[in-house]
């Protein structure tokens, strides 16, 4: 998440709970041309900087309407852009702009923002709308199965043949998950840990129950956690999630990769070392991705 920095006068606009939203005006803001919405001194403001500094309160991307917001609300946001400027005006009669560290700052800003817009853009050429529906469109093909299982969790061994034994016996498994399992999110539901893929569980549990025919119990299972002992009560094909609900996913993974792939292709054509504090150069080395298993 994007961490936003205001200016103290900026910052004012949250004295105000920005939940007190006008419904009735929010649902059909009347549309405007743009226009002078605030004068500070011989400035004019316009509405369209309003809506920029008020969209950048909202790093989500959905910002509610500003119109929409009774006017003790906007007043409080004009009143902080109007001391933004009064302030810059102020810092330029002092110079201020010309100091050493004012200036590294604007540079390392300008840097952040340039190499951030240029990505972006560059984001946007290499992820289509086609190649994230691509890869949705084979993940849904290559999407498996998914079970429905309970499980009784134990510390050992022992505890675990005992439990098998007494289930074999002809005793009911939602009961002695309640009365013995060490997992207490689920034995209060006798152990239900609802529909899920074999990648949402640890190898060794989900390659026991996978490995089960509907109704059966399995023998005592060893994970990090303890010994389980497993019933398998139904299975079917997994359905994945829609496209218009995995896209934002999908183009965040997929962006990620691009620009990762973009990067270390542009680097490996300039030449990069490292000097230490006796001049010795070494190269340095290309960025070691973890595989994904």
């Amino acid at each position: 998440m994007k961490k936003l920095v205001f200016t103290t006068a900026l910052a004012m606009i949250f004295a105000f709970p920005v939940f007190a939203e006008d419904k009735e005006v929010a649902k059909n803001p009347a549309p405007k041309a743009d226009y002078v919405i605030l004068k500070v001194g011989d400035e004019s403001i316009k509405k369209s900087e309003v809506e920029t500094v008020w969209k950048s309160i909202f790093p989500g991307g959905n910002p509610p309407a500003f119109d929409g917001f009774e006017e003790k609300i906007k007043e409080n946001v004009l009143r902080g852009i109007a001391s933004e400027h009064i302030i810059v005006k102020e810092a330029e009669k002092a110079n201020i702009k010309n100091s050493e560290e004012v200036k590294q700052r604007i540079a390392a800003a300008e840097k952040q923002i340039t190499i951030q817009e240029f990505l972006k853009i560059k984001t946007k050429e290499l992820v289509t709308d086609e190649k994230i529906k691509a890869v949705y469109d084979e993940r849904v093909k290559s999407s498996g199965e998914e079970v429905h299982a309970r499980h009784i969790l134990v510390k050992t061994e022992a505890e675990a043949k005992e439990i098998a034994k007494k289930l074999k016996a002809g005793g009911k498994f939602e009961e002695i998950a309640k009365e013995k399992s060490q997992d207490k999110s689920n034995s209060g539901t006798g152990g239900d840990l609802g529909w899920f893929t074999a990648d949402k569980m640890v190898p060794e549990f989900s390659k026991a129950a996978f490995a089960l025919k509907k109704g059966e119990v399995s023998e005592p299972v060893k994970s990090d956690f303890g010994w389980h002992v497993i019933k398998l009560e139904d299975r079917r094909k997994a359905t994945p999630a829609s496209f218009d609900k995995m896209k934002g996913d999908l183009t965040q993974e997929l962006g990620n990769k691009a620009v990762a792939d973009y990067v270390s292709g542009i680097m490996k054509d300039v030449k990069v070392t490292i000097v230490d504090s006796n001049g010795v150069e070494k190269s340095l080395p290309p960025i070691q991705l973890p595989e994904k298993k």
